[in-house]
């Protein structure tokens, strides 16, 4: 969330596990990102607001643990609490990797407690 705060994106690509690019170069996946601000705006603060473990299935069928962490933002297009950004990490062979990303905006009903 820092590099996308910053308007790093580049950054932010860097950041992803290696699978991410057997369906995208850094520039798609780049363009990718952006592409993603049409829907909330990009975010220009980030509040942590819940965690939860879970996994990921591959292609491959292998299986690896991830932590998905929900990001509170005001964005360049809504304030704080309209639009959400969810972060999955893995392990990858150096460290961890962001292994999905995506904006998230209520349509209907109530916001769940942990994001109040």
């Amino acid at each position: 969330m820092e590099h996308l705060v910053a308007d790093r994106v580049s950054d932010a690509v860097g950041e992803m596990e290696p699978e991410m690019f057997h369906w995208a170069t850094h520039q798609q996946a780049e363009a990718g990102i952006r592409k993603l601000f049409d829907y909330c705006g990009r975010p220009l603060d980030s509040e942590l607001k819940h965690d939860e473990v879970g996994f990921k299935v591959y292609l491959s069928g292998h299986k690896n643990p991830t932590r998905k962490f929900y990001y509170a933002a005001r964005t360049t297009q809504y304030p704080k609490g309209v639009c959400f950004f969810s972060v999955e990490v893995a392990p990858i062979p150096n460290g961890i990797g962001v292994t999905t990303f995506g904006p998230l905006k209520l349509q209907s009903g109530e916001l769940p407690q942990w994001a109040r």
